[in-house]
């Protein structure tokens, strides 16, 4: 286990900075995957189990957790710069309307900006057809498990792999964006591919999916991300004169992706605000990484099977609560509320028109779960029964109460590093050890 940023599998996450780090616990007390261990004083992670989630970056004290995100030096003069803004960046800005954040994101250098609220419609009458016939085919155990999250579908992946069928095969809304965008763009442009480059402004440290997410054969849309951390100053200073004059919004729109139209978007940010709008007859919404992983766990034993679709979000209060936000989530969440009284709700596109492209297949995943399980599940082999054996023999000679002084979350994992000859039993101080790893 080392601290590299390099994976197997190509993703990365989170940066840890050694130099930072006092090797205290509580960034490995809070990981879900228990990816941690804390040696020589220093936080090391097996990079292979991060999900993404954020949540070491939340409670480490000393900054050494960051984002492996970009920034606005990124953007470059050569290329077509396309800014991709989730509605949880409009809450960050208390009594600023839509049309005034995304004017200033083209002020601070992008030539466009797409409101994702458009391609949220799209992923609403999507799935609502999907649950719609699979109340008859059932190709989809139920309940069924919104894929918006993609911490969610990282954890399903590797700690509860058998639930991956459960997942909505339909493509995420990002993903969706980033494509169709995309293509409009080469196309009213005449230009390469790789003269069009996406940023998403992101309030988590996930970032779009590593391989297609798209329609079998429809090749891969590459994307940077940026925290809205990141951008909050110097977005601020852009919309804040903004505010004082008489510009018409919207004055140089060249699609009709660019803008807000209601507040269908925006209410996308709150715990429950996905299924809000939709219809669906039986639905459940759930926030907070501890309740999702009791709820997918509840779902792993047979339970709410009554339920057709469950939106799971592993961070308190929905993507509000994102670590990359820049304002406190409860703050944001009065900002969403007054938005959605101010603009109303209703659906800017047309059922018919999204149904027929439903029957294309373009809102297919080509993801099925044993693939969604290689690129995010458990990259460890399986345990022999005499290796648990020998797990349990440790467990039963520490009888320890997951005090975390050796380096490792749990008694269990501790045992396992055993095993796996990546720690010693000396540094155990139930069997006597005298010293931390």
């Amino acid at each position: 286990m080392t601290v590299s940023e390099k994976t197997s599998s190509g993703l990365r996450y989170i940066r840890y900075d050694q130099a930072t780090c006092n090797g205290g616990s509580s960034c490995l007390k809070v990981c879900p995957t228990l990816a941690i261990r804390i040696k020589n004083g220093k936080a090391a992670r097996n990079e292979d189990l991060c999900i993404g989630c954020g949540e070491c970056l939340r409670v480490c004290q000393e900054a050494a957790v960051t984002a492996a995100t970009a920034d606005l030096s990124r953007l470059n003069k050569d290329e077509i710069s396309v800014a991709l803004v989730t509605p949880v960046l409009y809450a960050q800005f208390p009594g600023v309307m839509p049309e005034d954040i995304l004017m200033g994101l083209r002020a601070l250098g992008f030539q466009h900006t797409v409101d994702m609220s458009y391609f949220l419609e799209m992923f609403q009458y999507a799935t609502e057809e999907y649950i719609v016939r699979n109340r008859t085919t059932k190709q989809s155990p139920w309940p069924l498990i919104s894929p918006v999250c993609p911490v969610v579908i990282r954890l399903i992946a590797s700690r509860f792999p058998s639930l991956m069928p459960n997942v909505l095969p339909l493509l995420r809304p990002v993903d969706l964006m980033a494509r169709d965008v995309k293509q409009r763009i080469i196309k009213e442009y005449a230009v390469n591919e790789d003269k069009v480059m996406l940023y998403y402004i992101n309030p988590c440290p996930t970032k779009r999916s590593p391989l297609p997410s798209t329609a079998a054969g429809r090749k891969k849309d590459a994307s940077i991300a940026i925290g809205i951390n990141d951008i909050y100053a110097d977005l601020l200073h852009q919309i804040e004169p903004m505010q004082d004059t008489d510009q018409p919004p919207y004055a140089n729109i060249r699609f009709d992706f660019e803008y807000c139209h209601t507040g269908n978007g925006p209410m996308w940010g709150l715990s429950g605000g996905e299924i809000a709008d939709m219809n669906i007859e039986n639905s459940l919404a759930v926030s907070g990484m501890d309740e999702t992983i009791t709820y997918l766990e509840k779902i792993e034993m047979g339970l709410f099977s009554n339920l057709e679709y469950m939106e799971l979000r592993t961070c308190r209060e929905g993507c509000l609560g994102g670590p990359l936000n820049a304002i406190d989530k409860y703050l944001a969440k009065s900002a969403v509320n007054k938005m959605i009284k101010m603009l109303g709700l209703g659906r800017r596109l047309s059922r018919g028109k999204i149904l027929r492209q439903y029957e294309t297949g373009k809102f297919l995943t080509d993801k099925d779960p044993a693939k969604l399980i290689q690129i995010f599940g458990s990259r460890t082999k399986p345990m022999s029964i005499e290796t648990v054996q020998k797990v349990d023999e440790i467990l039963e000679r520490i009888k320890g109460h997951d005090c975390s002084v050796c380096g490792a979350p749990t008694c269990r994992t501790f045992a396992e590093d055993v095993i796996k000859g990546e720690a010693s039993l000396d540094e155990c101080l139930m069997l006597g050890g005298d010293k931390p790893c």
